[in-house]
């Protein structure tokens, strides 16, 4: 039953976000990413993205984050023009994002089973991958990782 409400919850989520304009989401996941990401920006651990445009894109849903590093932080890029490519992007399903997240799959994992993918410039994208999979999910605040944890289960491929 909880894991039918999760699902239903999500999918009237992404029903309204699909309706949104695309840039007050794009800097919720911006800032919500600073956030987490403060001490290894600060660390230069991102400063491979100076100059740089990466696509972080979310198949299922059809959203997709532009983002560049300036200063120490990631901002949000607009995509100007559909034939304006990224350096690099980075595609998944939902589930298999908030899976990475919640610690419940391995990236490398999911890119050998192709349900990762890496496009444009392979080593900005590993890179982007790594730097991400080497986040330490301690910070996440304890309520969000029950979420996300919660929300990647119920999500999760059934295996018959």
């Amino acid at each position: 039953m909880h894991s039918n409400v999760l699902r239903t919850g999500f999918r009237l989520g992404v029903t309204v976000a699909k309706r949104l304009p695309s840039r007050p989401l794009e800097l919720a996941a911006v800032t919500m990413l600073n956030r987490q990401l403060a001490e290894e920006l600060i660390a230069g651990e991102f400063d491979f993205l100076d100059g740089r445009q990466l696509d972080i894109a979310v198949t299922d849903l059809g959203l997709q984050l532009r983002i560049g590093k300036r200063a120490a932080s990631l901002v949000a890029l607009p995509r100007a023009k559909p034939e304006c490519r990224a350096d690099a992007t980075i595609a998944a399903c939902a589930a298999d994002f908030l899976a990475i997240v919640s610690g419940r799959e391995d990236p490398d994992t999911l890119f050998f089973q192709r349900r990762l993918t890496i496009s444009g410039d392979t080593e900005l994208g590993l890179t982007a991958k790594n730097r991400l999979d080497a986040i330490d999910r301690g910070r996440i605040p304890p309520a969000l990782q029950r979420a996300i944890r919660a929300m990647a289960e119920s999500l999760a491929p059934r295996v018959a």
